[in-house]
């Protein structure tokens, strides 16, 4: 193949996995921890509010793109590359739809739909505070983990492929 577009795209999932795993990680490691610290109803209401406002963004638009074109770039490749650059390309894809696709959509999703239904001054909120917190803390250190993955399994991929010959830079 002679071709680059698969090259650039696959710097192309890799930045954008790279960005995404920023927001993640800036999300576990500093806005958690300061809701955390304040009053549960100040915490729950704010989560609250995040959560409708993210829905609206770019950035779940990304992790939503991400997925689809991941998934179909790995499909792609199943009939265009071989050997290493294939494998990088499939163990890519696979690493992003389980650990941030799937985690989102089966574990981060769900755990806000729960705290959306409830009233941040209530007793019930309090209490699922405090697990919700942990829990989805835990869920969003495996988003990023399993984003930056992506982003370097990406970038070995566009390596390979050169490096195979399967494209020319």
């Amino acid at each position: 193949m002679t071709y680059e577009w698969p090259l650039y795209f696959c710097l192309f999932l890799a930045l954008w996995s790279a960005i995404v795993a920023g927001n993640f990680s800036a999300f576990s490691e500093f806005i958690m921890s300061a809701l955390k610290k304040t009053q549960p109803a100040g915490g729950i209401e704010a989560m609250q509010h995040i959560n409708r406002e993210v829905i609206k963004t770019q950035f779940v638009a990304g992790i939503l793109s991400i997925a689809v074109f991941s998934a179909l770039f790995a499909v792609y490749s199943l009939f265009v590359f071989e050997g290493a650059a294939l494998v990088t390309i499939i163990l890519a894809s696979s690493v992003y739809l389980v650990s941030v696709f799937l985690v989102t959509m089966l574990g981060n999703v769900p755990m806000n739909n729960a705290l959306a239904r409830l009233d941040h001054d209530s007793l019930d909120a309090r209490l699922y505070w405090g697990k919700y917190t942990r829990s989805w803390t835990l869920l969003n250190h495996a988003r990023s983990f399993g984003s930056v993955s992506t982003s370097g399994l990406y970038i070995i991929a566009a390596i390979t492929l050169i490096t195979s010959g399967q494209v020319h830079s």
